[in-house]
């Protein structure tokens, strides 16, 4: 059955991490992408609705297409440019939003409690009478969620672009205020907000992983109390416990600094949690930074700690105690005013580490859009790629490196990216990607890559050529004998895989310059010996035929390329290289499905299942044993489907390449099921001596 080619576009970079890495692992296309009628070209009927006036780029709905179609099942995406919609896909399912539901805590904290608002912390006392406090220090607690102490900002080594508030500098004001001596003790009020140190419905291991210090009105560095270093080890590593009073020892802490600064404090011993006194007078005051730049930093780093406290205070707004519950009714409340329909929401917490937080992927694209796009409220405090916050180390290619903000967002089983791409003509691009499964595959992060360098392409695609848009592999391809051009890789590519690459080998440039030009296919043969680079290689004599679907050459020459894996064949003879590797091959497809297969595919299904599981268990990575393994008759190839039940084993590339090279379908599935029998031992023994 003849394949419809797509035309080779230069237009749009589908970019890789890392400029010496030639290959990304090859990503397995799901069956139900690959398995798609041959009259079903992939997404064809994802784009979003045509108006008179617009009408979806027909280039970058199959780019988004072929995206989502390497995503998880449970995923969504949202397009817009300039304004109007470009592409959606499954744009209104709720969805586990992770981190990205910080950008929906930022819209309410900067539209109800104000950008230019600062939160104060204060102490308050009976007026000094001859330097005299008569009763009790308070030190009031304000939601300030950047007050600490010298120390631990020097410890944890927090930089000066980062917003903080000095527990010392408010002792040096108490000082200055002419404070002596206090009759009484120092307290923490923390009356402001509820004592309610964690939402609970967040899982335990949260308080383990430090993903958020106890919430209160009153916390000093972060919730967190410096152990002492030992006499014995003057250099040791400095070690912070979790408090469990975050009102008392912040009052310890302050009572610690008057000390050193000559106030005597009677009650210091008795420093604890408590109330203001009555009648009590300001002694020193410490404002935060404004609200504006507590939320930036909370947007930049992803920062758990504010998005809480913003939330607890969005929920005093109610009325005093602040609570989380009150807070997030703040949020929904806002977001559904800017559009968001609530139907597809529900909100928990304030920074998406609750499993319970749902949103739309069209909910987060109304949010960023409703803000003011890139130039708005949210977008300048957004990470930019490959530079600052949590984008600093990520997509640090060009074209997306500089002109990506977004909000990252990653649970376990959750993996969401959200922002903006700047675009020629100062256009831009709003987009909300997120992926739920099980388990998220560094394929599933790759798939992110893919999408920035979809958003960010800068050069216009070449003319239509008039092709039918792109259909994945449904049988084999008709038998042929020629010449092709081969690129031997160090990993396996597979039948219905997706392959990234990027090419920096002169070389294989001119491969990629060849396919291009000529419209030709290339070979993928693994090296059993030796390096991609250089040559001195020995390699296999079956691979796979692959087709560029994605090409984008950048300034110095390097070729950034994603190809699909098309049918296998042998190899008949190596030619002279020329100046890439060459080869006459003929098409290998695999002899029709023998009776009994079926049963065969069912029983290495079934045991991929249990391999999996019993891999979750032991923590590795891979997808999850619920992934999506059945077959179709009427829709499903089963020569592809066998396939992919090698590609979503865990196994070595010689194992692949043996799989590949199998007589028939039949054969391949015995195999491998005596493959993952092996790995099904190994893997209940790991776990009997755990």
């Amino acid at each position: 059955m003849p394949i419809s080619s797509a035309p080779r576009r230069r237009g749009r970079l589908l970019a890789v991490a890392g400029a010496a890495a030639l290959l990304l692992a090859p990503a397995v296309v799901p069956t139900w992408a690959v398995g798609a009628s041959p009259a079903r070209p992939l997404g064809a009927a994802q784009a979003a609705p045509a108006t008179e006036d617009t009408a979806p780029d027909p280039d970058l709905v199959r780019d988004l297409d072929a995206i989502m179609a390497a995503s998880p099942p449970d995923s969504c995406l949202s397009v817009a440019i300039e304004g109007e919609t470009a592409y959606e896909r499954s744009a209104t399912t709720p969805v586990v939003p992770a981190s990205t539901l910080k950008l929906l805590t930022a819209t309410a904290a900067l539209a109800q409690l104000g950008g230019e608002r600062r939160l104060e912390t204060r102490v308050v006392g009976a007026a000094p009478v001859d330097g005299v406090v008569t009763g009790d220090l308070a030190l009031v607690g304000g939601g300030d969620p950047t007050l600490v102490t010298d120390e631990y900002r020097l410890v944890r080594r927090i930089g000066a672009d980062q917003p903080t508030t000095s527990l010392d500098a408010l002792a040096d004001e108490v000082v200055a205020a002419g404070v002596r001596r206090v009759t009484g003790r120092v307290v923490g009020d923390e009356s402001r907000y509820d004592a309610v140190r964690t939402v609970p419905s967040w899982p335990e291991r949260y308080t383990a992983q430090g993903q958020s210090g106890p919430l209160s009105a009153l916390t000093v560095d972060d919730g967190y109390v410096l152990r002492p270093v030992p006499p014995e080890e003057p250099d040791a590593a400095r070690v912070r416990d979790r408090s469990a009073d975050p009102p008392a020892d912040a009052a310890r802490a302050l009572t610690q600094r008057l000390a050193s600064r000559g106030v005597v404090v009677d009650g210091a011993l008795l420093a604890g949690a408590g109330p203001a006194p009555a009648g009590a007078v300001d002694l020193a005051v410490g404002r935060s930074a404004k609200l504006a730049t507590l939320v930036g930093q909370m947007l930049l780093r992803s920062d758990n700690q504010i998005a809480e406290l913003l939330t607890k205070e969005l929920g005093h707004l109610a009325g005093p105690p602040g609570t989380t519950a009150a807070g997030t009714a703040r949020i929904v409340e806002e977001a559904v005013e800017l559009g968001v329909d609530p139907a597809g929401l529900t909100v928990v917490d304030g920074s998406g580490l609750d499993p319970g937080n749902r949103v739309t992927c069209d909910g987060l694209a109304t949010i960023l859009e409703a803000t003011g796009g890139p130039d708005g409220a949210l977008g300048p405090s957004l990470p930019v790629a490959g530079e600052t916050g949590t984008l600093a180390a990520r997509f640090r290619e060009p074209p997306v490196a500089g002109r990506m903000r977004a909000k990252t967002g990653s649970l376990n089983g959750v993996t969401s990216l959200a922002g903006y791409v700047a675009l020629p003509q100062e256009a831009s691009a709003t987009f909300a990607y997120v992926a739920n499964a099980e388990l998220v595959s560094s394929d599933v992060r790759n798939t992110l890559e893919l999408l920035a360098a979809v958003l960010a392409g800068t050069t216009a695609p070449c003319p239509a050529t008039g092709a039918d848009g792109l259909v994945a592999p449904v049988g084999p391809y008709a038998g042929q004998v020629g010449t092709l051009a081969m690129f031997p890789l160090q990993s396996v590519l597979l039948p219905g895989a997706v392959l990234p690459l990027h090419v920096f080998e002169d070389r294989y440039r001119a491969l990629v310059d060849r396919c291009l030009a000529l419209d030709e296919d290339f070979g993928v043969v693994l090296i059993s010996r030796g390096s991609e680079v250089g040559g001195q290689d020995q390699r296999t004599e079956v691979g796979t035929r692959a087709r560029i679907v994605e090409a984008q050459q950048a300034p110095d020459g390097r070729w950034a390329v994603v190809a699909l894996g098309m049918a296998r064949f042998r190899v008949d003879a190596w030619l002279p290289d020329d100046p890439h590797p060459l080869a006459e091959v003929t098409e290998w497809p695999d002899p029709p499905a023998r009776s009994g297969t079926g049963e065969l595919f069912d029983a290495a299904a079934a045991r991929l299942r249990r391999v999996l599981a019993l891999r979750t268990e032991l923590g590795e990575p891979g997808p999850a044993a619920t992934v999506d393994l059945s077959v179709d008759p009427a829709v499903d190839d089963p020569s592809l489907a066998s396939h992919r039940l090698v590609g979503l084993s865990p196994l070595g590339d010689l194992d692949r390449q043996r799989l590949l090279a199998a007589a028939d379908i039949a054969d391949r599935l015995a195999v491998l099921d005596g493959l993952l029998d092996e790995e099904e031992q190994v893997c209940r023994a790991r776990l009997s001596q755990a």
